[in-house]
């Protein structure tokens, strides 16, 4: 991997919820064909599912022409009178795929599947609803320049009119999707771009909304990359403040935050030219280490906690033996991400772009070890054909609707106090802030379970969170055979 594409991707993560009612009426009679099919992990697990697809227009003002078809997949609850509103899990990113991204969580959901139906629709520019991709992201011959020109010059190679991408669009697609399904009403989990997504379809189809859990919360008036810098910093230096309170890691790493910052001076007086294997495909890969490397390797790193537990090791080893690889490694387990970049770019082009001031985002980034990643952003926007979003898209979501909300105190990219701009106009909310974790936090039993809770009640009323307590990041590795025993 070249530093190029991570500059200029968000690569975000992912994951559910459950309900029973007093009486269950009918089960729900599609009006789309579905067949049976498995849904199948990168670790190679399936899940049974039923799949189909659903014709939209790629343009909704002009129904008689392009259509796309949208990519579903719906998991049957297990009981034979499930519970009548499913739940829909809308994928991060923007532009990765739903069918792509929740199957290795659906395990940890099985609570919620056994009296629930759970839908996964691929949205629109993803998975196998008409995809949008820019860069092969295995091809490491591109310089940064001609990544950039690749991602600028996308829309003319692109079978789609990028115009039409948009959220207000895909948030359409999915309504009809419900319908084509037979539900009246669905709950709604978001991660990351998915809150906004989540947020959107609550706005415009509120009567079709039982509840709704945010994860990682994008709010209305979120800019993508704007605070990047920022928010990063202040993971980054909440990450060296935990080590320096940490017995163990403080012990074996006394001066980490002073050893970080003399290997970014030093790869910035002589980046370094190195040839390593793949982490993912463990073909060669001929890096160029510079500054921006290493802190867009960081900075994907502290999205996972169990990937940020290994970050002192990691730079100690740059620092002491010029060894970057741990760095790398580490990194690229979040970059893979399986990011559709056109859909990306065809999203946040008209959604984000037109919102940034570069001097008001050289402000935001100032004082941060992160680059201002709005520059190349803003490089390829210019480029890109712009949708239409409603007077209203960028408005606060007002909404009485139970919403859980769920937050990482240390997550670089979307910290607790987007959230809480969010919940402003929530009137019927409860914000879950876990302590020294990262992006998205459905991935412990406790909160499989209060999701589990939070949807067979459809009420936050006495929902019992008392096990959040219990969470907290793992422990630093001390060397390379982990933490302190």
């Amino acid at each position: 991997m070249n530093d190029k594409p991570f500059a200029l991707l968000i690569l975000i993560s992912l994951f559910l919820s459950a309900c029973a009612p007093q009486s269950s009426p009918a089960a729900p009679r599609p009006s789309i064909p579905l067949e049976t099919c498995a849904l199948v992990s990168p670790r190679g697990a399936q899940t049974d599912a039923r799949c189909g697809t659903l014709t939209v227009p790629e343009d909704r003002a002009n129904p008689g022409g392009r259509q796309i078809a949208l990519n579903i997949a719906v998991i049957p609850a297990i009981k034979r009178n499930p519970a009548p509103d499913p739940l829909f899990l809308l994928a991060g990113g923007p532009g990765q795929s739903a069918i792509e991204s929740f199957p290795s969580m659906l395990p940890l959901l099985y609570d919620i599947h056994e009296s629930r139906d759970i839908v996964l629709v691929d949205q629109r520019g993803t998975g196998k609803s008409n995809p949008l991709r820019c860069l092969d992201l295995e091809d490491q011959t591109l310089t940064d320049e001609q990544a950039l020109e690749q991602l600028k010059t996308c829309p003319q190679r692109l079978d789609a009119d990028p115009r039409f991408y948009t959220t207000e669009i895909a948030m359409t697609d999915l309504d009809e999707v419900r319908a084509a399904l037979g539900y009246d009403k669905i709950n709604l989990y978001g991660a990351s771009y998915g809150t906004r997504a989540a947020l959107t379809y609550l706005r415009m189809f509120p009567q079709r909304v039982r509840t709704v859990t945010l994860d990682a919360v994008v709010e209305a008036d979120f800019v993508m990359f704007l605070d990047a810098a920022a928010d990063g910093q202040a993971a980054l230096d909440a990450f060296f403040a935990r080590c320096q309170s940490d017995p163990d890691c403080s012990e074996a790493f006394p001066n980490l935050e002073k050893e970080f910052a003399e290997v970014l001076a030093r790869l910035e007086q002589s980046p370094a030219d190195i040839t390593i294997p793949h982490p993912l495909t463990n073909r060669p890969l001929n890096l160029t280490v510079t500054p921006r490397l290493v802190t867009n390797m960081v900075f994907n790193t502290l999205y996972i906690p169990d990937l940020t537990a290994t970050l002192p090791v990691a730079i100690h080893a740059a620092y002491t033996d010029a060894n970057y690889i741990p760095l790398i490694s580490s990194a690229f387990m979040v970059a893979d991400a399986g990011l559709y970049d056109g859909m990306f770019y065809a999203v946040t082009c008209t959604e984000d772009a037109p919102l940034i001031d570069p001097a008001e985002s050289a402000r935001r980034s100032a004082g941060s070890v992160f680059s201002d990643r709005t520059i190349d952003f803003a490089a390829v926007c210019a480029e890109w054909p712009k949708g239409q979003v409603s007077p209203s898209f960028r408005a606060l979501v007002r909404s009485d609707v139970p919403v859980l909300i769920l937050s990482g105190e240390a997550d670089p990219i979307t910290p607790p106090y987007h959230a809480e701009r969010a919940a402003e106009g929530l009137s019927n909310h409860l914000h879950i802030i876990f302590p020294g974790m990262g992006h998205g936090n459905l991935s412990s039993r406790c909160v499989a379970n209060i999701l589990r809770d939070f949807l067979q009640a459809g009420s936050l009323d006495g929902l019992n969170t008392a096990c959040v307590a219990g969470i907290q990041p793992p422990p630093f590795f001390v060397d390379f055979s982990g933490p302190q025993p």
